[in-house]
């Protein structure tokens, strides 16, 4: 006769033999990529660059699906809680994700915790954009603008995003009084910028850049450590204002649990798919820079953010329920 401990071994065995053959299977099925911005904006942009390679690829279906609100959390929230076999993935912005965990005291899940860091895919620096009615042309006049006339108005694409918080940081670096002005989503803010609703904005450069070209609106700097190679003409900030940094890091991550092998294939994938002809493309148009790193690396570059930014979130008194 069996012992209860010797059935208890054998069932263990069994489920850890079927959850490698699942890994070893994958992917059987469609796989979801939930974006936690609405379409239009840089995240959305390069999910679906991305997901159409690795379609191609994998030879299953890539699906993005827009579960944008709440400073990225309805969408982290809902991979957070989905099962841990790898159908299930997080488009999202690294730098709002990581801001989310000192900004919002009572989430249903954990930043950190609750999720397996799986691909980062390129880095898009913030750019500050105003309207041609305010007259300035570079950082230093908006600046010299804003303190003549405080409380100035400034958009961004929500509370907690790194537009909001990059549009903060540029506020007290610069000493100025701004009016805050949150919209939904990467694309909102600049479209209410067009129609001169606000003054300026802390926003995407996808969704600003066609209008700079136009001169329909102002590009005044971008929030990075250098000029960007697509951009050279265009000043940093911090030109002016030192200390001002911010970019869409675009990543992929996972329910925490996902079998490592799937998570290591993924990663390959989607930086096979960074790598195509095509979402080159797409990343240089948007003035997005590739980035590679494996899960691990990234794990680390995750904790770096959530420290970072919340020393920043603390600077500025910023909170949200």
């Amino acid at each position: 006769m069996t012992s209860p401990a010797a059935r208890g071994i054998v069932l263990l065995l069994g489920a850890c033999a079927a959850g490698a053959a699942t890994a070893q299977n994958y992917p059987v099925k469609p796989i979801r990529v939930i974006v936690s911005f609405p379409p239009g904006g840089a995240t959305d942009i390069f999910a679906r660059a991305t997901a159409a390679e690795v379609t191609r690829s994998l030879g299953q279906q890539v699906l993005v699906e827009n579960r944008a609100g709440a400073g990225t959390t309805i969408a982290a929230d809902l991979v957070a809680k989905a099962p841990a076999d790898g159908y299930t993935l997080l488009f999202t912005d690294l730098s709002t994700h990581a801001i989310t965990t000192s900004l919002y005291p009572k989430l249903a899940y954990h930043p950190v915790r609750d999720f397996a860091p799986v691909a980062p895919i390129n880095l898009s620096p913030l750019m500050l954009v105003s309207h041609p009615s305010v007259r300035a042309r570079s950082v230093k006049e908006v600046v010299a603008m804003a303190k003549k006339h405080p409380g100035i108005t400034s958009g961004h694409s929500g509370i907690g995003t790194v537009t909001h918080m990059t549009g903060e940081l540029f506020r007290i670096r610069a000493g100025i009084q701004v009016t805050s002005v949150a919209y939904k989503g990467g694309s909102t803010p600049v479209v209410a910028l067009l129609s001169g609703e606000v003054a300026m904005v802390m926003g995407t450069i996808p969704a600003s850049i066609h209008y700079v070209r136009q001169g329909k609106l102002v590009g005044l700097g971008i929030a990075a450590e250098r000029r960007s190679p697509y951009l050279p003409d265009m000043p940093t900030i911090g030109e002016s204002i030192p200390g001002v940094e911010g970019a869409v890091f675009s990543a992929l991550l996972a329910p925490a649990g996902t079998p490592q092998t799937i998570i290591q294939l993924l990663n390959a994938e989607f930086a096979k798919a960074s790598a195509s002809p095509k979402a080159k493309e797409v990343f240089a148009t948007n003035v997005a820079e590739v980035v590679r790193m494996t899960p691990a690396e990234l794990t680390q570059r995750l904790a770096r953010d959530v420290k970072n930014w919340a020393e920043v979130v603390k600077a500025t008194g910023t909170t949200a329920n």
